[in-house]
């Protein structure tokens, strides 16, 4: 499904009138979407004059980024280390995680639908959400037994079709995008291709 919406990540570390001025440059320069990190301030009824601006500008809502650390906290890493990638035979608490480890599924699967429910009500129709991965880390995937099968375009796309599933329960139109192209793990129904690198 091809996206004709022009888009401009918003950093959730920007300053509510940095925002101003962003959304100001992004109509200047022809973006119709303003997409937001999964667990930004926006989805929390915020009031602000930047919230203003993007209805007077009458702009799209996208929800996700470089989030994936928000489907696993890193603070299970102390719990159960299982649940993260290795590397070199060590398991590492940095990027991504263990795909192939049912229990880090089961983590994914709970904490999508938390993510996408808290922020389905402010997401502009259709819904469009996105996961990309760790912005540099495209490479860095798990070296585990099990996971040694899979090049790291497959693992993402374990982790993608996982949180894919729950965004279908919760609204059966809404898509999310990836930034790695299919490989043999077919992307679900309802994931596209968003190019964004």
């Amino acid at each position: 499904m091809k996206q004709s919406r022009k888009r401009l990540f918003i950093s959730r570390k920007s300053t509510e009138k940095e925002r101003e001025n962003i959304i100001k440059l992004a109509v200047e320069n022809g973006c119709d979407t303003l997409v937001f990190s999964l667990n930004d301030k926006i989805f929390k009824n915020n009031k602000s004059k930047y919230v203003k601006l993007i209805k007077h500008y009458s702009l799209n809502i996208e929800a996700g980024s470089y989030d994936f650390s928000l489907l696993l906290p890193r603070l299970l890493f102390f719990i159960d280390r299982n649940l993260f990638r290795m590397t070199q035979g060590k398991r590492k608490m940095a990027h991504h995680f263990c795909p192939t480890n049912p229990k880090t599924i089961a983590i994914i699967s709970a904490n999508a639908q938390k993510l996408f429910s808290r922020t389905m009500g402010k997401v502009t129709l259709p819904r469009i959400f996105h996961l990309l991965q760790d912005e540099g880390y495209e490479n860095t995937w798990c070296s585990c037994p099990a996971c040694r099968a899979f090049r790291p375009a497959e693992q993402y796309l374990i982790a993608v079709n996982t949180a894919a599933d729950e965004l279908a329960k919760l609204d059966p139109d809404a898509r999310l995008g990836c930034n790695a192209e299919p490989e043999a793990i077919s992307p679900r129904d309802n994931v596209f291709y968003s190019g964004i690198k």
